[in-house]
């Protein structure tokens, strides 16, 4: 009987400990199935180390910006094309870490955690991207030498025309290659427009506007406050670029008053200033077919009243993240909701299967009422300050920044959309020491969206 007893014991220890193991297995199983899968000398997924069981990746009008040739991963003939877009499709070693190619590999080689990386043909998957790889380049040409980024999307779609990053590299040039690996030029590989935030500058005005609608309602536009080259607060100087006496919001809009926005931002205080930059994306992720982008940052809790004023014409610690800028934007021009961005409009298998195609979904950020003030003032600000005859036959509605980032760098910023019925597209450009908003961002901007009314509308 006590040897029964005991052999039950052993068996039940031995049972446990199986299970306990079994059970560590499974969680390694599930926690890191998909890293030991793409592992670098996986040679299902690469040949020589350069990523290759995918399938083709083409724009929104078909044109192949990758694909797979005798196990070697072949990019667009154009260089252009390829700098333009290689921080969307990204390069073969993964260095471009946001790229389609790395960070969705998993639904590219049509990965899963049942059959791992078994396929029939094992070719992987196609991919169609709703980036015009034409715009893209007009963007990177608008760019020139600066670093920065554009993006623009269809705010009635979601659809993303355009995610330029600079500096770029050529994919096919082992010469630009080298050197972008050497760290030379600073954040080849990253895609600013998901992975960096930006003082906001100016543009941060749209915020603290729609605050004081929010809070004022129509009484907003009779506030009135007074500019002498700047105001001040306990004998702290903020500066303005001019002096705009005594003025109202759509005149301190259109001419960017920062005496005005400084004041009403500490007027209306510190927690309805943080819950109205919250509500415009502030201190939230936002993401795009599952990459992750870069938080944005509005924090005032310890800030003094010309800290709280610097805030409100967002400088201060303000970050944004350009595609929750872009969300942003798309909400103002598109009655309060923002369609959520997407580059990935479908994906099919080598057999022509669609596995994946995207659905537009909506997400309300601001009212409707909120949202056609602030659009209404970004018109304002286009037709008594940049001029509608800027953007040649485009109705376009905006707001510039100079955004100051210290050693008397000023990043450039511009943001806004068309209201155009069929050219719906809202942007956000960043020149990265473009020095005023007026003169760098909006010429960006401007050859970008005349890029895409050439491309798209005229035939």
């Amino acid at each position: 009987m006590k040897k029964i007893s005991l052999r039950t014991g052993i068996m039940l220890f031995i049972s446990l400990v199986f299970f306990a193991l079994l059970g560590v297995f499974l969680f390694r199983y599930v926690k890191n199935a998909e890293k030991w899968a793409f592992y670098g000398t996986n040679k299902h997924v690469y040949t020589n180390g350069d990523i290759t069981n995918i399938g083709e990746i083409t724009d929104s009008t078909g044109k192949v910006l990758a694909y797979t040739k005798d196990g070697e991963r072949i990019y667009n003939s154009s260089a252009d094309i390829r700098k333009a877009t290689i921080h969307v499709v990204g390069d073969r070693n993964g260095y471009v870490s946001t790229g389609v190619q790395y960070a969705l590999r998993d639904r590219l080689t049509d990965y899963s955690e049942v059959n791992g990386l078994y396929t029939y043909s094992a070719k992987g998957n196609n991919l169609e991207l709703t980036v015009n790889s034409e715009i893209s380049v007009a963007a990177l040409k608008a760019l020139n030498k600066f670093s920065g980024c554009v993006g623009m999307y269809n705010y009635k779609t979601g659809e993303v025309l355009c995610m330029v990053s600079t500096p770029t590299f050529d994919v096919d040039s082992d010469e630009e290659i080298k050197v972008a690996k050497s760290g030379e030029i600073e954040g080849v590989f990253v895609n600013r427009f998901l992975s960096s935030t930006y003082t906001p500058g100016s543009t941060f005005k749209a915020v603290t506007s729609a605050a004081s609608f929010y809070e004022n309602g129509d009484n907003a536009y009779d506030i009135k406050y007074n500019c002498n080259y700047g105001t001040v607060f306990n004998d702290e100087k903020l500066n303005c670029v001019g002096k705009h006496n005594e003025v109202a919001v759509k005149r301190a809009f259109s001419h960017s008053c920062n005496a005005y926005f400084s004041q009403l931002a500490v007027s209306l205080g510190k927690s309805k200033m943080t819950k109205y930059a919250e509500m415009f994306g502030f201190n939230k992720e936002f993401s795009i077919d599952g990459i992750t982008a870069a938080k944005s940052h509005y924090d005032v809790s310890d800030a003094r009243d010309i800290d709280l004023g610097w805030s409100g014409i967002g400088q201060y610690t303000d970050m944004m993240n350009p595609l929750q800028y872009l969300c942003a934007v798309g909400a103002i021009a598109n009655g309060g909701e923002y369609v959520k961005p997407y580059m990935v409009k479908r994906i099919t298998s080598a057999t022509g299967k669609t596995v994946y195609e995207a659905t537009a979904s909506k997400e309300r950020m601001i009212a409707n009422g909120i949202a056609e003030k602030v659009a209404d003032l970004m018109d304002y600000a286009v037709q008594n300050n940049y001029k509608k005859t800027t953007f040649g036959n485009l109705d376009v509605c905006g707001k510039t920044g100079t955004a100051e980032v210290g050693n008397k760098i000023e990043n450039s910023v511009f943001v806004g959309f068309c209201k155009d019925e069929d050219l719906p597209f809202a942007f956000v450009v960043v020149v990265e020491g473009g020095g005023a908003g007026k003169a760098s961002a909006l010429n960006v901007a401007n050859k970008t969206l005349q890029a895409a009314w050439k491309i798209i509308k005229q035939p």
